[in-house]
């Protein structure tokens, strides 16, 4: 029995790997549990006694709870051989998880302080926000959240957000630019499917064209990744990218042209 603990939510980037990654292997039979944040479900005993740490998803196979989204996502490619969503040489499976791991330790928390410093400062209660920062045991989550809502666009983690995927879609932009359709080359990869909900929130907040802009190569990758059926499925979740009207869009538009300077300044004191 295959059960996936996950917020059916548009821009919970860990949940929506794991969910397109299934979609992706062509795997239906699995029992979803949803997961409501504001009722601070993942602090349920419950909950805990599957993920200790309080992060969602969480996939339980046959009884054994799998934790942390990309390997959860490895764990799902394993289930079946086809289709197969690594390479099969073993240096370009290497050279696959080490996009993956810069997905967990830069994109991740770049999207985080990013989609934290638009939508969730402009409307979250903080009353609801420090209830839940006495129960999160990440410390590290925890100091990021409080600093994007004392600062705003001047926290260092909005900075570290615009600096990190700047330097991830120029190197992106590199590696396409030989014209592959996929990041591993011909092979659609677990690359696609834990960066697609991180760049959706990006696009969803409406600030893909301060990295996009020139970077035809990207661009055109996004382009095909984003027309995917399984990534196009997150546009059914409320706040989808496809709603101009948004609390996502109207918070990131207001604060777009502010992102791009400070991004570009910052460029322009290591030139």
């Amino acid at each position: 029995m295959l059960e996936l603990y996950y917020l059916k939510e548009a821009d919970s980037v860990c949940s929506n790997r794991a969910v397109i990654t299934l979609i992706e292997k062509g795997i239906a039979d699995w029992t979803p549990r949803y997961i409501h944040l504001l009722d601070e479900d993942h602090f349920d005993k419950e909950y805990l006694a599957i993920n200790p740490k309080a992060v969602v998803p969480t996939l339980v196979h046959d009884g054994n709870p799998i934790r942390e989204s990309s390997i959860i996502c490895d764990y799902i490619d394993e289930l079946k051989p086809e289709p197969a969503l690594k390479p099969a040489g073993l240096l370009q499976r290497t050279y696959m998880r080490e996009w993956i791991k810069e997905s967990d330790e830069v994109a991740f928390p770049g999207v985080a302080a990013l989609n934290f410093v638009t939508r969730f400062r402009s409307t979250i209660d903080i009353g609801k926000l420090e209830s839940r920062w006495k129960k999160q045991p990440d410390l590290e989550k925890t100091l990021r959240q409080k600093s994007v809502i004392e600062y705003g666009m001047d926290s260092e983690w909005v900075l570290r957000g615009l600096v990190g995927w700047d330097r991830i879609f120029a190197k992106m932009e590199t590696a396409l630019s030989d014209s592959r359709p996929w990041i591993m080359g011909e092979q659609f990869t677990l690359v696609e499917s834990c960066y697609a909900p991180l760049i959706k929130v990006l696009d969803m907040i409406k600030w893909l064209d301060v990295w996009f802009e020139f970077r035809p190569h990207v661009s055109r990758w996004w382009q095909a990744l984003g027309s995917r059926p399984s990534v196009l499925g997150l546009d059914e979740y409320e706040g989808h990218t496809a709603d101009p009207t948004s609390d996502h869009a109207r918070a990131g538009l207001a604060l777009v042209d502010e992102a791009r300077d400070r991004l570009a300044a910052y460029n322009m004191s290591r030139a």
